[in-house]
């Protein structure tokens, strides 16, 4: 149940973010106004785990020890504060531990990002921060790249996963070099990205016209503020998900796994049929009148469709 306490972060915290949004616009930077933990308030402690390579950074909610503790893992582009509303929401109930990925949010890494990151490569760093940090078998929740990260986890190390969320994940059956350049193609000539391999920021139409996102302009600011601190992080990751075959992946993993999505969406549904078949052991839930990023724009019915599941 929403308290009054969290209610008023919750509110406070939007509030806060549509300034920042509108004030963002007024430049033609949307993501000067935003930085890493730009968001006080919703998390209780924060850290960093030397990787090889590295740090990972870390923050985390909650101290109930009564159920399994909750990993979290963020979107392409994103940072660990995009589950802020949520980890706040379900932190009275147990501890929720969000991780930045490597390149984004607070996660450095030394020298220039890779041609390819692996999706199997991130869940090895994820682990073994994992395991630094006392967590034994956890809860794992990813959205995006999180959840293919996540899923990679579950396979390689199922020990360690009890139940698995996957909201908004694009877990498809793998593509060629010659389709992800082709693609890369598309996305210079569509001003994604500089020839360099930088994001490039965007507005929010895009947002509403795919996703069906609500709260477009204060996300949109979000994300530009993210992609710009992930810089030549995000293709490396986006290359190795494409070329992954999560229906192999998928196929192999015993954790029950809820896969959820946004009933407004029109794009990560697309991939729902391949999870549905490939999974054995899995439940499907779409919010009612939720966009395709749920985690950020529906905190709210995104918590609660997540708290039902681990604790049924």
């Amino acid at each position: 149940m929403l308290s009054r306490r969290d209610l008023g972060i919750l509110t406070g915290g939007a509030m806060a973010l549509a300034a920042s949004a509108k004030g963002a616009a007024a430049t033609p930077d949307l993501g000067n106004a935003i930085r890493p933990a730009s968001f006080p308030g919703f998390w209780d402690s924060q850290g960093d785990v030397r990787r090889a390579g590295g740090v990972l950074h870390w923050r985390s909610a909650g101290r109930a020890e009564q159920r399994p503790p909750l990993v979290l893992l963020h979107m392409l582009g994103g940072w660990s504060d995009d589950w802020r509303m949520v980890a706040r929401l379900l932190g009275p109930d147990r501890r929720v531990i969000a991780f930045d990925l490597p390149g984004h949010g607070l996660s450095a890494w030394q020298g220039p990002p890779p041609e390819v990151q692996s999706v199997e490569e991130t869940a090895a760093l994820i682990a073994g921060a994992m395991t630094e940090l006392g967590l034994g078998q956890v809860d794992l929740a990813g959205t995006s790249l999180g959840g293919c990260v996540a899923v990679a986890l579950a396979v390689g190390m199922p020990e360690r996963v009890r139940r698995l969320v996957l909201p908004s994940c694009a877990l498809g059956k793998g593509r060629s070099w010659y389709d992800i350049r082709a693609k890369e193609a598309d996305q210079l000539r569509g001003g994604m990205f500089n020839a360099a391999g930088d994001p490039l920021p965007g507005g929010p139409e895009a947002l509403v016209k795919v996703f069906g996102v609500r709260d477009a302009v204060r996300i949109s600011a979000e994300q530009n503020a993210s992609r710009q601190q992930a810089g030549r992080w995000i293709r490396p990751q986006e290359r190795g998900v494409a070329l992954t075959d999560f229906s192999r992946l998928m196929a192999r993993i015993t954790a029950p796994t809820l896969l959820l999505y946004g009933d407004n969406d029109t794009f990560f549904p697309g991939y729902r049929p391949i999870a549905e078949a490939a999974l054995r052991h899995s439940q499907t839930v779409v919010l009612p009148q939720a966009s395709g990023l749920p985690v950020l724009d529906d905190p709210v019915a995104t918590a609660g469709a997540i708290r039902q599941f681990l604790d049924a």
